[in-house]
């Protein structure tokens, strides 16, 4: 699907959702068939945080199959996150790719707060260098997903798709407490 199409579909689903039409309930068998049979084929990539108040499926009105969602606190890029969307958009044909940051992050939280220690200063530390020496939070958490996507594009294999028009890296914020999600210009 083209990333204006997948966006298009992503928007309309978001919409489904703060209207509380969202139907996530057609996982049923016939589709768990289907997709063993004839394997995934997402529309969009999402890179996204563990947060357990950002309900990817929900929030976009899709089914199993249709998003291929990359988790972790903070939603920060590594080499595991890139070398995950490099497949999506290489092996799966995904031409999407969304980095949904939200409100009220606990990662971005702990960075303002100097809270990271042990394994966490790995997350912290990332989040710091994307919102540098901005100390409101809810500019931090759109810096940070601003961030994620200058790091995606780092990739040689994400960048060269998109020069030949065949990618788009964007942000989006989810806002928790409205369930609205804002996307950055896909033009950017």
């Amino acid at each position: 699907m083209h990333y204006l199409a997948a966006l298009e579909k992503l928007k309309k689903g978001s919409k489904l959702y703060l209207e509380c039409q969202s139907n996530p309930s057609i996982f049923h068998q016939d589709l768990r068939e289907e997709l063993k049979n004839k394997g995934q084929k997402p529309y969009a990539t999402i890179i996204t945080c563990s947060d357990s108040r950002v309900p990817v499926q929900h929030i976009f009105s899709s089914s199993m199959g249709e998003l291929f969602i990359i988790r972790n606190a903070g939603n920060v890029i590594g080499d595991f996150e890139i070398g995950s969307v490099e497949y999506a958009s290489e092996h799966l044909g995904v031409e999407l790719i969304v980095v949904l940051g939200h409100t009220h992050c606990g990662a971005v939280h702990s960075t303002l707060h100097n809270e990271g220690h042990s394994y966490i200063n790995a997350i912290t530390n990332k989040v710091a260098k994307a919102i540098g020496d901005e100390k409101d939070q809810r500019k931090c958490e759109v810096l940070n997903a601003r961030h994620s996507v200058e790091c995606l594009k780092a990739s040689e294999v994400l960048t060269r798709l998109e020069k030949e028009d065949k990618l788009r890296i964007i942000s989006a914020m989810y806002d928790i407490e409205s369930g609205e999600v804002i996307f950055d210009d896909i033009n950017k």
